[in-house]
């Protein structure tokens, strides 16, 4: 019931020309590296059924996706992120350099109509790794004209890692500063590898720009209890909460709803998540 009701939320109603209802996901699905890595996990072709279907539930307006590479592996081209496109119908902004492209962007056509979209390297990894960066777009509301931008990004893993997410951090506030000079509605999507917490270093340079993570914006949230990294079991109590939907809240952002998927049914591959981190979205409206 309560994907159906993101849904409706989802698409603005057409007497409120002056308002936009936008639901905003950010999902990190796994790269296919995984079954070398860890050949215990499912392989792609069975995961992305999964992932599929968790978006179909959900059905999110705009999603910010992290992880999903063209990646070869052995004699097998991977393409993650046009599988995904393929299976749901959405819309999608991928990059052709090597390095953004595990951070596509995706969204309802029907409901939005891209602007403008680029993508910002923060450091270049040769494949088969890639580089950490950003994706963007600038999305209009074919029901009510109104423009906001969509932020997308993934910062270095591990312990070892901070001094490059400290970093990563820095450039991606002042990327959006850049590219959203007038101030105009957004939302920053991103497996940021770093609890939430005003310590954090995206919290501190996302917070000092007048965004803020939606999480803590409203009172409806569900599953709160669980982290947002499951590491393939289900559902893991905890407050590991790296995936995040940052709000521009000083543009005018009002958040109503917020939630931690936990996916179920068919949405499980051989009983796990189709991904060690789930699907996570808010709902909110702008002028």
């Amino acid at each position: 019931m309560l994907a159906i009701g993101a849904s409706v939320l989802g698409a603005a109603p057409s007497n409120a020309a002056a308002t936009t209802t936008v639901t905003v996901a950010s999902y990190n699905v796994d790269s296919a590296w995984r079954e070398v890595s860890e050949p215990k996990i499912p392989h792609w072709d069975s995961r992305v059924v999964g992932v599929k279907n968790v978006i179909n539930a959900v059905k999110p307006d705009v999603i910010g996706i992290q992880e999903a590479p063209n990646i070869t592996i052995g004699p097998r081209q991977y393409t993650q992120a046009s599988d995904i496109k393929r299976m749901t119908g959405y819309a999608m902004y991928q990059p052709a350099n090597g390095t953004a492209e595990p951070i596509p962007i995706m969204w309802r056509a029907g409901l939005f109509k891209r602007t403008a979209s680029s993508y910002k390297v923060f450091e270049f990894r040769p494949y088969p790794d890639y580089g950490r960066a950003m994706t963007w777009v600038k999305l209009k509301s074919r029901a009510t004209g109104n423009e906001f931008f969509v932020f997308n990004t993934h910062f270095e893993v591990g312990v070892g890692g901070q001094a490059a997410r400290n970093s990563e951090a820095v450039k991606l506030a002042a990327e959006i500063r850049r590219v959203n000079p007038s101030g105009l509605p957004a939302f920053v999507t991103g497996d940021f590898n770093d609890p939430s917490g005003i310590s954090a270093p995206h919290a501190i340079q996302l917070s000092a720009i007048g965004y803020a993570d939606s999480y803590g914006l409203t009172a409806a949230r569900m599953h709160p209890e669980f982290s947002t990294f499951n590491d393939y079991r289900r559902p893991a109590v905890g407050d590991y909460r790296i995936d995040q939907v940052y709000v521009g809240a000083a543009n005018g952002v009002m958040v109503q709803y917020w939630e931690n998927w936990t996916p179920s049914g068919d949405q499980l591959v051989g009983g796990r998540p189709p991904s060690d981190h789930n699907l996570i979205y808010t709902t909110a409206t702008f002028p």
